[in-house]
């Protein structure tokens, strides 16, 4: 097995040595505090939906909403959380 390496060695050092930290306009441009192609009008961005827990586990285990029978984990399946023998999959 290879012996392992720091990061160090791949902690941005560029070809030329340079330390991959930017020099004052580089590209000689000056500096802006709006991009050139910004867009006058940005639409509107909906809300995203949340996110939804597909499986539950319980430590001591918890009752299967179809059989009854206990299960430490349990899967949501047509808005139950149900053992894995009930689970449709």
């Amino acid at each position: 097995m290879p012996e392992d390496r720091s990061l160090d060695e791949f902690g941005g050092v560029d070809a030329d040595g340079a330390d991959g930290e930017a020099t004052a306009d580089a590209d000689g441009a000056g500096s802006s505090s709006e991009p050139a192609d910004a867009p006058d009008d940005i639409p509107a961005v909906d809300d995203p939906t949340p996110a939804t827990a597909t499986a539950t586990w319980t430590a001591g285990g918890a009752d299967c909403e179809r059989c009854s029978e206990r299960a430490e984990r349990r899967w949501l399946d047509d808005g139950d959380r149900v053992c894995p023998d009930c689970k449709s999959w």
